[in-house]
């Protein structure tokens, strides 16, 4: 099959760019499994432009039942495929010439008409639908290996993606692709058999008229090839604006609170009415082009019809076979309307091709080594060594300044340990690093020894549980919500981990319980209830080593005391790694680390830092006042 498209294919795209010969050679690995489909709708298409000359043949000779004439197809040779003509001459009972013809015939012989018109349109549908199911399969691979190539992304590609565009791609693009592909298959394997099979038939009745007829119809291209390229511009400015349109929508759904809150509904209206106008406006070019172009084809294909008029006026024939050969060019007027478009659509399937497979092959900023380490359970020891790290900016350029700069430090097994520091000192960017959504410049991170780089970015994140300050739920209930932690996990776990996380003491209040469906981000339930399914949801992942990134910033003070307690109490056997801005959740910790611009400041307990690191002492003093207060339990000390 891939070698049948080559060919059909290859005068089409002669002069076309490797990028997108190499788009296409992708698409027809994608429809290679389909072979069978695309094989039994070329077959259809075929046997129904095959048919169509068939048909076409006995309308010469109803004609000239009906019309009273002569019928020159029946007094010449007839080809082996349509030797059918003769049986249909005994059948109809055909008079001699210039006898009128009886009721009988008349009526069968018009009968039959719309009985062959619909056989080459079941035909024809039958081609449809098996080039619909092959290509239904293939947008379906190609939409899951598209979302997949997505999810793959390292972080840094979503922090410069606009999530409306991915959206569009995978949803709109895909679809365009399929159907745009499907039409460019169907006009290169069923409109040349129809036109074939009909020029077939003319020089049955009329060679020299037919020869001429050649010459004419190759005029049609002429207005394609002059438009193909403003297609293609048309289009791919068309799928930028719809871009923009479901970028707006999608922002404007999802900070649906800040719209309200600042009553931004009709700025944001005018956002999305720029992108939808533009959008329009690229559409209606796409099909001024498309249609201008049919329109130029029906006028030129309509000199074969003005120059079979002179022709046989000259030639003194039967109005009957002028009026076959009319119904016989006119037949032939949407196939090659259709493949006078195919540059068109070829630009069309083009366009969308190159965004779909350039997402395809992009290939994540962080990916697993070959032979990576899948570690199981890991004993909680983590170091970094000397970790720079620069974040990169949309260009994918190294910003100047640093985010890390010679990080060094040790979290050891079943402690807990607090990362402090004003507002950019790095101590998110420790965490990113942890879960390898970044790989680090220099240095290391590695964890029970193991480089970071060197174990499989699975495994890693299914030994750390992360709670964050932005809590994200979806639109599910809260039992799902809580299992997305561990999707085996028993039912007797979730409402442990429930219990622990103090959700147990909200739930009743809703009247479905843990089957309440928390809205879309958690928008029907309070910030302090969505940070306790957070928190839920990473102690059922019970994971070795937990980062707590304000895991208690959204809790009133006796659900601050109650989470406290559960971590506390988690912290044993685990590593616990939390970022704090408030120092009353972090005096416990084992170890303080203080950071400063992207550096260690120093690190120790509460009292320790209180003596000797001025910055920690500054913290704590526009927290606490000059109070030296101390809250360490006993058993922390």
């Amino acid at each position: 099959m891939n070698s049948l498209f080559r060919i059909l294919l290859g005068k089409l795209l002669k002069n076309q760019s490797s990028a997108d010969l190499g788009a296409l050679k992708k698409l027809l690995a994608y429809a290679r499994p389909q072979w069978r489909r695309f094989g039994a709708g070329v077959a259809l298409s075929i046997g129904s432009g095959m048919f169509n000359a068939f048909m076409l043949l006995s309308f010469n000779v109803i004609f000239s039942i009906v019309l009273k004439g002569d019928s020159p197809v029946l007094d010449r040779p007839i080809p082996v495929p349509f030797k059918g003509l003769v049986a249909l001459r005994d059948i109809l009972d055909l008079p001699a010439n210039g006898e009128r013809a009886s009721v009988f015939s008349v009526v069968v012989a018009s009968m039959l008409i719309p009985c062959m018109m619909f056989c080459r349109g079941f035909l024809g549908y039958l081609a449809t639908r098996s080039y619909i199911k092959a290509s239904s399969h293939i947008l379906f691979r190609i939409r899951n290996d598209l979302y997949a190539a997505i999810l793959r992304q390292s972080m840094a590609f979503f922090n410069k993606s606009r999530a409306g565009e991915l959206i569009q791609i995978v949803s709109t693009q895909s679809g365009a692709l399929q159907s745009n592909a499907i039409a460019l298959v169907q006009a290169l394997t069923r409109h040349p058999a129809m036109i074939l099979s009909t020029l077939s038939v003319i020089f049955t009745i009329d060679p020299l008229f037919s020869f001429v007829s050649l010459f004419v119809f190759p005029l049609c291209i002429i207005p394609v090839r002059m438009i193909s390229k403003a297609v293609k511009r048309s289009g791919m400015l068309e799928m930028t604006a719809s871009s923009d349109m479901l970028v707006s929508m999608h922002e404007a759904f999802g900070g649906i609170r800040l719209v309200k809150g600042n009553s931004r509904e009709e700025y944001e209206l005018r956002r999305f009415e720029k992108g939808n106008r533009a959008s329009s406006v690229d559409a209606v070019k796409f099909n001024k082009l498309a249609d201008l172009s049919g329109a130029i084809v029906e006028s030129v294909a309509s000199l074969g019809i003005a120059a079979g008029l002179i022709y046989w006026w000259y030639q003194d024939k039967s109005a009957a076979d002028f009026m076959f050969l009319v119904v016989a060019l006119i037949g032939m007027y949407p196939p090659i309307k259709d493949l006078s478009r195919i540059g068109i659509t070829t630009q069309r399937t083009l366009a969308a091709s190159e965004v779909v497979f350039e997402l395809l092959d992009k290939l994540p900023d962080v990916q697993d080594r070959a032979g990576a380490l899948e570690i199981t359970r890991s004993k909680g020891a983590v170091s970094l060594r000397d970790v720079t790290f620069t974040y990169s900016g949309a260009d994918g350029v190294k910003l100047e300044k640093a985010a890390l700069t010679g990080v060094s430090c040790d979290f050891e097994p079943g402690k807990f340990y607090a990362l402090v520091g004003p507002s950019g000192s790095g101590k998110s960017t420790i965490f990113s690093l942890l879960m390898r959504y970044y790989d680090v410049d220099s240095g290391a991170i590695t964890m029970d020894g193991h480089d970071l780089r060197e174990i499989t970015q699975k495994s890693l994140r299914e030994n750390i549980g992360i709670v964050s300050q932005d809590v994200f739920l979806f639109h599910d209930t809260i039992w799902e919500n809580i299992r997305y932690g561990r999707l085996d996990a028993t039912d007797d776990e979730i409402r442990e981990a429930a219990r622990k996380a103090h959700v147990d003491s909200f739930v009743s209040e809703f009247q479905d319980g843990y089957q309440s469906i928390v809205g879309d981000g958690g928008s029907k339930i309070s910030g302090g209830q969505k940070q306790r399914i957070s928190i839920a949801r990473t102690i059922l992942k019970n994971a070795p080593i937990l980062l707590l990134d304000e895991a208690t910033s959204a809790l009133d003070t006796e659900s601050e005391r109650f989470i406290q307690e559960s971590l506390h109490d988690l912290a044993e056997g685990r590593t616990v790694i939390a970022i704090a801005h408030r120092l009353s959740t972090v005096l416990a910790a084992h170890k303080i680390i203080v950071m400063q611009d992207g550096r260690v400041e120093a690190i120790g307990s509460n009292e320790e830092l209180l003596r000797t690191c001025d910055l920690y002492r500054r913290l704590h003093s526009l927290q606490f006042g000059s109070e030296m207060v101390d809250t360490i339990p006993q058993d922390a000390k």
